[in-house]
């Protein structure tokens, strides 16, 4: 992860951002739906003025890039992830939606260097949601470092200091701050597609055209790092690794030692173990000399005694 550092100066280009994904974070989620959009400073600094009377939501900016892609999650949506995105495995495999891999994360890359930079990314709730399962679904690829060089700012962080800026002294029941919250609060009414990622990508757009040049002077005095957001979750195993083939790649300590003797193989016995000697017992080697040396002597004296006896004179 790279180091805090500050901002290199204005944000040039604010990168909205929405994920849905399969679940909540204690099941270890996966993107199913991305949607980034793309805008520059000063569509929020110079806001176009419309002909007519004021409508209640603002009108979007013209000049917008956009990216919204469905992403095959590989795992089970839950029930409750799929209620409310309209998502599931299922239906996206139906689809032929292919998974959150190299590509897409090269396309996500290229899709920043196409806007002036400094780039910051922008969600709602982004640091305890969008920026951590980002991280983790690039990490997971072994691209952690694949947006190094963006910013991040939680917009949740930043309209609501900016709220309680505007009004230090109120009181009263303690606020929402979701994003459906927020939008009905400001605009009086839902915001349109809720829960899909393009709809709240367009929502956060239009509750940050409240006070743009606020929220614009706290993005450059905040923004952080994208390198600094750590991975929701660590993946123990890389992505489509064959267990057959880490077995076969298992260290050889790790493996039983086998007997490389050329008299063990296929089809032979092991020797028999040759007995074992008495300690005790005295070595055969040890008696066999002395009765021999005695045998000899015992010979030698008869012989020299019958040639006496057979010596004349005697």
């Amino acid at each position: 992860m790279g180091s805090q550092a500050p901002p290199p100066g204005p944000m040039q280009t604010l990168i909205f951002l929405d994920l849905e994904a399969t679940g909540l974070p204690f099941s270890q989620p996966k993107v199913t739906e991305l949607c980034l959009v793309a805008i520059h400073r000063c569509a929020l600094e110079s806001p176009a003025t419309p002909q007519g009377p004021p409508p209640p939501v603002p009108p979007l900016p013209r000049v917008v890039d956009k990216l919204s892609l469905c992403v095959a999650p590989g795992k089970a949506c839950s029930p409750a992830a799929s209620d409310i995105t309209g998502l599931s495995t299922a239906v996206l495999a139906a689809h032929g939606r292919q998974r959150f891999d190299a590509d897409l994360a090269s396309l996500l890359r290229a899709f920043l260097q196409r806007q002036p930079q400094p780039w910051c990314l922008v969600a709602h709730n982004g640091d305890r949601y969008d920026f951590p399962l980002l991280q983790a679904e690039l990490a997971a690829l072994g691209l952690a470092s694949a947006l190094d060089g963006a910013f991040c700012v939680d917009s949740m962080v930043a309209l609501k200091a900016l709220e309680r800026a505007g009004s230090p002294s109120e009181h009263g029941p303690r606020k929402s701050y979701s994003l459906g919250s927020i939008y009905t609060r400001l605009y009086g009414q839902a915001p349109p597609d809720s829960h899909t990622a393009e709809g709240d990508v367009l929502a956060l757009l239009s509750i940050c055209q409240w006070r743009p040049r606020a929220l614009l002077q706290w993005m450059d005095a905040h923004a952080r790092p994208f390198s600094t957001i750590k991975p929701m979750y660590v993946v123990k195993a890389s992505v489509g690794t064959n267990p057959r083939s880490s077995a076969a790649t298992a260290p050889a300590a790790l493996a039983p030692a086998r007997d490389t003797s050329p008299n063990v193989g296929v089809g032979r016995r092991p020797k028999a173990a040759p007995p074992v000697k008495d300690p005790r017992a005295p070595p055969r080697e040890g008696l066999l000399a002395p009765l021999g040396l005695l045998a000899f002597l015992t010979l030698a004296i008869a012989t020299l005694y019958g040639l006496s006896l057979a010596t004349p004179g005697q």
